[in-house]
């Protein structure tokens, strides 16, 4: 029988074991017009339409997307981590991120922002709410008013779901310190008779 060890309550509770996440970059306006991306790995896709994440209101993430009520999702493949590490690298002293310079993005849609080239799917969202009284971290909750999709990574009858994955792999963050590229992945085997509701 395997032993459990009780952990602290404490602000290093989910940094004992190594757990899976998706990792995207959010988008943001900053104050003088140009616009930023950060990455971030605690992410829920609530609902069909909505999305949300959290991040520390200290953040100029956080600050960017209370004053513009909007930001951009895009979810990097593997052949972005260089892009993704550096876009978290800490601003200069003029307040500027140089790492930015280097990523390819274009316009967004329906909201006042731009998406990272060359990732498979990008959501862009209005802010619907943010739950202030979590402690340090907020969880921001935005409605997805346009999402978009590579043509090849949609899910179609003729590909197999496994056989997608293998063609484009997944990129995860295995919290607290590491990444994963996923290119291997097998059905779920749900019990008979279920129905997905």
């Amino acid at each position: 029988m395997s032993q459990l060890v009780q952990l602290e309550l404490d602000g290093a509770l989910w940094d004992h074991v190594f757990a899976v996440a998706p990792l995207v970059m959010v988008g943001t306006r900053e104050p003088d017009g140009s616009f930023d991306f950060a990455p971030k790995h605690k992410i829920v896709q609530l609902t069909p339409g909505h999305f949300g994440f959290v991040c520390r209101a200290s953040h100029a993430t956080h600050r960017n997307i209370e004053r513009e009520r909007e930001f951009t999702v895009s979810w990097p493949t593997p052949r972005h981590i260089v892009q993704t590490s550096a876009a978290a690298t800490p601003r200069c002293d003029d307040g500027e991120k140089k790492a930015m310079r280097g990523l390819k993005t274009f316009p967004a849609k329906e909201v006042d922002g731009v998406l990272l080239e060359g990732c498979p799917l990008h959501v862009e969202c209005r802010l619907v709410r943010v739950i202030d009284d979590l402690g340090a971290d907020h969880f921001i909750i935005g409605e997805v008013v346009a999402a978009w999709a590579e043509r090849d990574a949609i899910r179609n009858p003729e590909v197999t779901d496994s056989e997608l994955v293998h063609e484009h792999p997944v990129l995860a963050y295995l919290h607290p310190s590491q990444f994963a590229t996923i290119e291997k992945s097998f059905g779920f085997p749900y019990s008979k008779g279920f129905v997905r509701k």
